[in-house]
Order: C-alpha cells, then sequence, then structure tokens
C-alpha cells in the first residue's frame, strides 16, 4: 500500500513539477480516500497511506503555489463499479449506504467530473483543498443511521 499510493504518488509529483514550472503553472489532483480520517478494523496500511496524500497535498500546495502549480485532493467514500461490484460483499454495501445521506453510492462519473473542475480554470482559486465526496457519509456522527432507525425526527 504504501508503495503504490503514497510513494507512487509522491514520486509522480515530484516528476512533474519540474515541467509545470517550466510551463507556468499546472494542477495536480491526488486521489485521498475517506479511509484516512479515522481508524479502521482491518485497513491501517491503506488509511496511513491515504492520510500521508493529504499532507503530501498541503505540502505541494504550499511549496509550489508561488510557482502557479495548483495541488487538490480527492477523498472518495464507497465508489461502486462495474470491476469491484462483485468484490464488495452486499452486506458492506447495506452498511454504506445506511449511512450515505444522498441514497446512492458513489460512481467514477462523481470522481472524473471534480478531477475535470480542479484541472480547468473555473478552479484556479482552489489550492491545497481535500474534498471529500462521500455522499455526506462522514460529516455526521456514526450512530445517525441506528437512530433514524428507532424514528428520530429532525427539527
Amino acid at each position: 500500500m504504501f508503495t503504490s499510493d503514497l510513494r507512487g504518488t509522491f514520486y509522480a509529483i515530484k516528476t512533474v513539477i519540474p515541467y509545470m514550472q517550466e510551463n507556468g503553472g499546472g494542477s495536480i489532483v491526488n486521489i485521498g480516500s475517506m479511509a484516512s480520517t479515522g481508524g479502521d478494523l482491518g485497513a491501517t496500511a491503506y488509511a496511513c497511506a491515504k492520510a500521508g496524500i493529504d499532507m503530501l497535498t498541503s505540502c505541494v500546495a504550499l511549496q509550489y503555489g508561488k510557482d502557479n502549480i495548483r495541488c487538490n485532493c480527492i477523498r472518495p467514500g464507497l465508489i461502486v463499479t462495474p470491476q469491484n461490484e462483485e468484490f464488495v460483499a452486499q452486506e458492506l454495501k447495506d452498511i454504506f449506504l445506511s449511512n450515505i445521506e444522498v441514497n446512492r453510492y458513489g460512481c467514477p462519473e462523481d470522481i472524473g467530473h471534480t478531477c475535470v473542475f480542479f484541472g480547468s480554470d473555473e478552479s484556479a482559486y482552489i489550492t491545497g483543498q481535500i474534498i471529500n465526496m462521500d455522499g455526506d457519509m462522514n460529516s455526521h456522527v456514526p450512530t445517525v443511521a441506528q437512530f433514524r432507525e428507532l424514528g428520530s425526527i429532525t427539527w
């Protein structure tokens, strides 16, 4: 995990920075994970590598912003694809969906549209940001789904 996720991202950025400097700037979009935001029972190396990408994003934005190089990070939640749909157990998908407020899983297009935005001039003033793309799953307390099942009301 560290080699492919964190080191791979680090060396890719290190490779493109000189070319971006030569060409007057550019935009780097890192792919993190919501796993970087808290402890996990079984994905320790993955979560640590993705947390490193969060910090790498902040450091690159700070260190190369004056060179007109922007660096942002997208932190997806559960993204269901044709490749992983059979791999991810239905019970796991159900747990995720009970905590996703937009009532659907993420899809690759969600990530792609945000990557295009970060690469465009429309995001020229955005750098050093980590965007959570998780259908609002991580902006509430962990017990929301259970409370909802018990009939909790909103005001």
